[in-house]
């Protein structure tokens, strides 16, 4: 990088009025440099806002995309009577078995008998 300048010269004849009265008004109170600044600072924001901008609109185009992708979805998914359709649910709940209750034995009479060896096993708790 070059050393910088002490002072730079603008050509007042080619401002208009109105531009050269603002630059007097500063120059006077001796804030143009920091005027001048504060311009050139704004328009460097402007130029990354612009920047920004851009990147927004693209955000916005694939959010638009997106939201028309998921429309055409979900009126497929009505043409194809996935959404909506409760026989489908149904379907599933007929594919579980049912338990039906068996019937109680009513025995008045048992009959069996326990062998020593079957004791034996139990005789460990």
């Amino acid at each position: 990088m070059s050393e910088r300048q002490n002072a730079f010269t603008i050509k007042t004849n080619r401002l208009s009025d109105e531009v050269y009265n603002q630059l007097a008004t500063h120059a006077k109170s001796r804030r143009l440099g920091d005027y001048i600044s504060s311009l050139i600072l704004r328009d460097l924001d402007d130029s990354s806002n612009g920047r920004k901008a851009v990147e927004d609109k693209k955000t916005y185009e694939m959010l638009k995309h997106i939201k028309n992708e998921l429309a055409d979805l979900k009126t497929l998914a009505k043409t194809t009577s996935f959404v909506g359709n409760h026989s489908f649910k149904e379907e599933e709940t007929s594919k579980v078995p049912q338990l039906k209750e068996g019937k109680i034995a009513d025995l008045e009479n048992i009959s069996g008998s326990l062998d020593d060896d079957d004791l034996e096993e139990y005789n460990d708790f």
